[in-house]
């Protein structure tokens, strides 16, 4: 099947149910909305190409890919902060999106899937908000060394721990919709396997991880920093472009 006949089968899939997917398209771009406010939010937290200061070898530990977040401003911190809050609100529309996608073969699996993912991701836009207060803590340890070290330590935990409480959620619903995307279960084709979320991020995440410590700053933060929302990105752009599975 040529590039033009499949363009020709997904534009006529539309025009067959205008109003399902119109919303699938509509909470579909709203949640890429969503991860690109996020990522511009990440961009605050790193882009910066200045001189970096010198590191305490604990910070250099903490963070050995995301040394760039110390030569943020004030004002990068605030705003990258405040971005958060404002991209979870978008990508909670990405939920609506799932739940679209899911419906149509089992209302039960799309509910979970969906709650999975808004909880996910209610979640995310408090850890990025948060990562702008972790940012001066990150910045006061790195210039004040052994009596801040505590306070450094008791923030990261904290990182950690929200991290996880996005992980989980966003894990099962993920999971499920690569299972159920495996067996046909869905809307999508199964070429749309390849842009899951849980795969882009348990393959590139660990890949990343490993080569982002010897890279040049920014571009080790950049890389690893913007992965979440970049994946995010790509697949909410792959999901609306797949056309209609047919049963």
């Amino acid at each position: 099947m040529t590039l033009i006949s499949k363009t020709d089968l997904y534009l006529r899939s539309v025009v067959a149910q205008p109003q399902a997917n119109q919303a699938m398209v509509f909470s579909g771009l709203l949640g890429f909305l969503g991860a690109f406010i996020m990522f511009v939010g990440d961009l605050l937290l790193y882009a910066h190409w200045e001189a970096v200061p010198a590191i305490n070898d604990a910070v250099l530990a903490l963070l050995p890919g995301r040394k760039a977040v110390l030569l943020a401003t004030i004002n990068d911190l605030h705003v990258s902060g405040l971005l958060g809050p404002i991209a979870a609100v978008f990508y909670l529309f990405g939920a609506w999106h799932l739940y679209i996608k899911l419906a149509s073969r089992s209302p039960l699996w799309a509910g979970l899937t969906a709650i999975c993912f808004a909880f996910s991701i209610v979640i995310a836009g408090a850890f990025h908000a948060l990562w702008g207060m972790f940012g001066f803590v990150v910045q006061f340890a790195n210039q004040h060394a052994d009596e801040s070290l505590m306070l450094l330590n008791t923030a990261s935990n904290y990182m950690a721990f929200i991290t996880d409480m996005v992980t989980i959620p966003l894990g099962l619903a993920c999971a499920v919709l690569l299972v159920r995307s495996f067996l046909g279960k869905t809307d999508y084709p199964r070429w749309m396997l390849v842009f899951n979320p849980l795969l882009l991020l348990l393959v590139g995440g660990p890949i990343l991880d490993s080569i982002v410590v010897d890279m040049a700053v920014p571009y080790g933060a950049l890389t690893v920093g913007t992965f979440f929302n970049v994946a995010m990105m790509v697949f909410f752009a792959a999901s609306i472009l797949s056309p209609i599975r047919q049963s």
